[in-house]
Order: structure tokens, then sequence, then C-alpha cells
């Protein structure tokens, strides 16, 4: 009498097995198979880098998840300025220009050039309060062009854009009968 073996399980497949992208140097080795959506979601403590210390101080920051982090508002401003003194030319503004950043940096700054706005201190951005600059020191961060390109940052802001904008969630076979049922409801 011969033992009949359990039936096999049957595998799901995602339609992804053959793809090669990861993010394993951002992320926590945990999280790396995850959609980027729900990585959004996650503790910031998902984020490789990201420990103890690290998080406490993000948190007092009001940042808990990846996308608090991705759209922190300081961040968000620090990395548009960095990205426009990128561009500037030493002494080439027009002499009837009214571009400013009035509104995103204290008035002793709002004359100066977007490169001496992104070598100022964190304290320079409008309403950047002393305890959170404190708190960003604690991360590296001296000046504004440090909060941004902190990697950290960037990478939160990555996730949550691939996840939001980019990133299937439902399976080839989910999506292929989702898109079967639409048919059938036209």
């Amino acid at each position: 009498m011969s033992e009949e073996e359990p039936p096999m399980k049957k595998i799901k497949t995602t339609g992804w097995e053959n793809y090669t992208l990861n993010c394993s140097k951002a992320l926590m080795k945990d999280d790396e198979g995850k959609h980027f959506a729900d990585i959004a979601s996650a503790p910031v403590s998902t984020l490789e880098g990201i420990g103890a210390m690290s998080t406490d101080v993000l948190e007092h920051l009001g940042c808990k998840t990846v996308k608090d982090l991705a759209t922190y508002k300081y961040f968000l401003l620090a990395r548009a300025l960095v990205t426009m003194a990128e561009t500037e030319v030493k002494g080439d503004r027009s002499d009837d220009s009214v571009m400013n950043v009035d509104k995103g940096v204290d008035k002793e700054w709002e004359s100066k050039s977007l490169n001496e706005i992104a070598e100022a201190p964190i304290s320079a951005l409008e309403g950047l309060t002393e305890k959170a600059g404190d708190l960003l020191q604690k991360l590296g961060v001296k000046c504004i062009g440090d909060l941004g390109k902190l990697k950290y940052f960037k990478w939160a802001e990555a996730i949550v854009l691939l996840g939001e904008k980019y990133e299937h969630t439902k399976t080839a076979s989910e999506r292929k009968e989702e898109a079967a049922l639409k048919k059938l409801a036209n």
C-alpha cells in the first residue's frame, strides 16, 4: 500500500517574478519585497539607516511614516531652493525681475541669491522653529542645502511618487480579471 503525497500548493504568480528592480540600499530587508504604496504608510524606520535616535527625531518633527517624511514642508522648500540654486548665474538677475522666495525665508534672507540661501543655516527658513532646527541638526543638517539633499527625505519622496503614480498593486491576473469585468459592465 503506497502513501499518497499531499497535493502541491498552487503558487500564486504575480507577473513580477522576472523583474530585477530593487531598493536594497534604501529599505530594511523585511520591506524590500513590498509595494512602494505599502512602504509609503510604513514607519520611517523602514528606511535603511534610520535607527531609534533618528526615528525619535523625525517623529518629533511630525514625520512618523515614509509619506510624512516625503511631504515634510521644510524638506520640499529646501529641495526646491537647492534645485533652483543649481541654475543660478551669479550677477545675472535682470533689472526688472520680480522673482522672489519671500514667503519661504526669513526677512534677512529675502534679498539673497539662491546659492546664498542654500548655504544659509536652516533657521533661515520661514516658520522653522528653533526646536525643529535643533532636531534637524541631530540628523547632520546644518544648512538649507543639507536638508534639501538629505537622502532619507529624497528616498521617501521617490517611494511615495512611485507608489502613488507608477506602480500596479494588483497582479497581472487580477488586472486581467478586472478588465474583463469592466467589458461585461459596458
